[in-house]
């Protein structure tokens, strides 16, 4: 599994999509995706989705060769929606930190949205981290394809000149990434009321730290630093 690509202007491509035709398929992965979020990857079963969608195991079985197969279509379901909420509109904002900002901010409300539910990918990754298979290797390979995302999105800022040349780029994405896992936790365990509210401030403080100074600044700054150089040996020699 890969992590779909976004392009601007573009829409969700044909493979992303069900086939022409495959409208019973479409309709049991929704309805696998709507149960996983709410009891997760390992809570789903092909009973429990028969009996979501009034029809027989066998009828639901027969879209699907195993429940792994059942359990992926739902993850790769979940990657492309992810694209089309939180990267296809950030994609026509300006390259640089006006799409960083746009990728951050629709993935805080997308994940706001998810959170009364739970995060499918944040809550699989404590059931699949020490458990090989393919259900691991396909969140591993959505979560990393995201990181990457974001990385060539402040990769983009700092060659624009909106991000300080000497910002560690990974360092940047590992903490967003530790926020919105914070945010997580903050409301699904502790039941906080502010998390959300918090967690747009800590991305908000992250990225000013991370800005690059106007040169007028810079000038201005190093102008100071020059006259108070100036005036403290003047004095000196006075003395």
């Amino acid at each position: 599994m890969t992590f779909p690509a976004p392009r601007a202007g573009a829409a969700r491509s044909t493979s992303d999509r069900p086939r022409k035709g495959d409208t019973a398929r479409a309709a049991i992965v929704d309805a696998a995706l709507a149960i996983a979020r709410r009891e997760g990857l390992e809570g789903l079963t092909i009973g429990l989705l028969a009996e979501a969608l009034g029809k027989s195991k066998s009828g639901v079985f027969a879209h699907f060769g195993s429940r792994e197969e059942l359990q992926l279509a739902v993850l790769r379901e979940y990657a492309v929606r992810f694209v089309d909420d939180v990267m296809r509109p950030a994609v026509e904002r300006e390259r640089g930190l006006p799409r960083l900002q746009a990728m951050l901010e629709n993935w805080l409300r997308l994940l706001a949205r998810e959170l009364e539910q739970g995060c499918l990918m944040i809550a699989g990754a404590s059931e699949y981290d020490d458990r090989p298979g393919a259900l691991r290797d396909a969140m591993v390979a959505i979560v990393t394809g995201w990181k990457h995302e974001l990385l060539r999105a402040i990769d983009a800022a700092k060659a624009a000149g909106h991000l300080r040349a000497k910002v560690e780029s990974r360092q940047l994405v590992f903490e967003i990434y530790g926020l919105m896992l914070a945010l997580h936790q903050d409301t699904r365990l502790l039941r906080s009321a502010d998390s959300v509210k918090r967690t747009r401030t800590g991305l908000a403080r992250l990225i000013d730290a991370a800005r690059a100074r106007p040169a007028s600044r810079r000038n201005a700054t190093g102008h100071r630093a020059t006259r108070k150089s100036t005036g403290a040996t003047s004095r000196a020699r006075r003395s």
